[in-house]
């Protein structure tokens, strides 16, 4: 069974934006999941300039993703460790699809300018975690054996952010919600860097280009 602790754990990932917590025990959120809850953000609105009417229905749209995708997840709370384990990659692919289909009406309630701003801060907000999306690789031109170290990368920071989220519960050594918030800043970025490091220099400086003018985010609430 789950403790009540993890499911509230897995909620807190549904609802955060950053890479590293999309990978919360190797699980990787697809990016419409995460660009949909990024717009629910003030700020992020803001800068794309959305009015009114928009903010209504993209506010609708990620109530929407949200209780469908943990209703989603929901399902694994009664099963053991092992079936967990087998049905996971089977419910993250019916949240992902989920993800996609609100993408899709998200698509239509933005216009031009903004889906393409979105895109920039979508690659900011996810940093060297979008380098694993087909479409960032394709632009990019990443090759197999760049894309196998990225993925040896993804799967480091799922180990540390398991015993970062162990320590957070009380049963990987302890620390207070501050300590652990920093340690996982400075995880992001290590994990981060060695990343960006499996590019060229030139796919490099095209990522950048990629993510447009620098969009500042609002500091990140919540224990971590």
């Amino acid at each position: 069974m789950f403790r009540p602790s993890f499911l509230a754990a897995l909620g807190l990932v549904l609802l955060m934006t950053t890479s590293a917590s999309a990978q919360f025990r190797g699980m990787r959120f697809p990016p419409s999941l995460q660009n949909i809850f990024m717009l629910r953000g003030e700020a992020v609105q803001k800068e794309l300039g959305v009015n009114d009417e928009q903010k209504k229905t993209l506010s609708e749209l990620a109530a929407q993703l949200q209780a469908e995708a943990m209703e989603i997840i929901s399902g694994l709370q009664d099963l053991s460790p092992e079936e967990q384990k087998e049905h996971m990659p089977e419910l993250m692919k019916m949240v992902g699809d989920k993800g996609k289909e609100i993408q899709e009406k998200v698509d239509k309630v933005l216009d031009q300018k903004q889906l393409a701003r979105m895109k920039e801060l979508s690659l900011q907000n996810r940093g060297a975690a979008a380098l694993e999306d087909e479409e960032v690789a394709a632009a990019l031109k990443i090759n197999d054996d760049q894309k196998a170290k990225l993925v040896a990368v993804r799967e480091e920071g799922s180990k540390k952010m398991e015993e970062a989220m162990q320590a957070l519960r009380g049963g990987g050594g302890g620390g207070d919600a501050g300590d652990i918030r920093q340690k996982m800043m400075d995880m992001r970025k290590e994990l981060g860097d060695k990343a960006l490091a499996v590019l060229s220099s030139p796919q490099r400086e095209q990522f950048e280009k990629m993510k447009g003018a620098k969009f500042t985010f609002p500091p990140q609430r919540g224990p971590f």
